[in-house]
């Protein structure tokens, strides 16, 4: 929401673990944000075992933002850096 609603993103190509990749472009999607995810799954070490463990909870809270849509705590000021940067100019 906060990358909607301060630097202006409509579309987002989002890269990350595979375990958690579908929860970030539901939460894009939910925010009005059309987004497209790559899921990069290495070697399985313990830490991809707490992430996908963690990912349960996480989804679950998704869920509740997508569906009920709570503002940011701390939203901030319009950015227009990314707009700039696609128009061919240098953010000020």
């Amino acid at each position: 929401m906060r990358a909607k609603k301060i630097f202006g993103v409509d579309r987002a190509v989002l890269i990350s673990q595979g375990f958690h990749i579908r929860r970030a472009v539901a939460l894009c999607e939910a925010a009005g944000v059309d987004g497209f995810g790559v899921g990069v799954d290495d070697e399985h070490d313990a830490t991809w075992y707490y992430g996908g463990a963690r990912e349960v909870f996480a989804a679950g809270k998704a869920l509740l933002d997508a569906t009920f849509r709570p503002d940011p705590h701390f939203l901030g000021e319009r950015e227009k850096g990314v707009t700039e940067a696609l128009a061919g100019g240098a953010a000020r």
